[in-house]
């Protein structure tokens, strides 16, 4: 219901929601450096993509964000032209996160940063 919502008020502004193909795309499996999917465990919240660790949800949004026109998968040439601005937004929003006096849900994994 929540997705209508959006897509309801999206169309105001003549836009709507684009929707992956979940089956095929996969986003929380995938790692564009090694182009495998690589299935993880539910409470696994950090990726090792190439020499770097990465919170899971947000690559995931990273390859979302690089999809084929298709929206059926990553598009890699994309990954790998945008992923060095990616890791320095996502390293210095996890340091802004450690900085904050309060708890964050288990399921941000930011318990588990070192």
């Amino acid at each position: 219901m929540l997705v209508e919502i959006i897509d309801q008020k999206l169309g105001y502004t003549k836009q709507t929601i684009q929707k992956v193909n979940t089956i095929t795309f996969r986003a929380s499996q995938f790692n564009h450096v090694t182009d495998r999917y690589e299935k993880k465990k539910l409470h696994q919240r950090w990726n090792q993509i190439g020499s770097h660790l990465v919170q899971r949800d947000l690559y995931s949004a990273f390859l979302l964000m690089n999809s084929d026109t298709n929206l059926q998968q990553t598009n890699q040439d994309l990954c790998n032209k945008t992923f060095t601005t990616f890791l320095e937004l996502h390293n210095q929003h996890i340091e802004d996160l450690r900085q904050v006096k309060k708890s964050f849900p288990l399921s941000m994994g930011i318990k588990q940063i070192k």
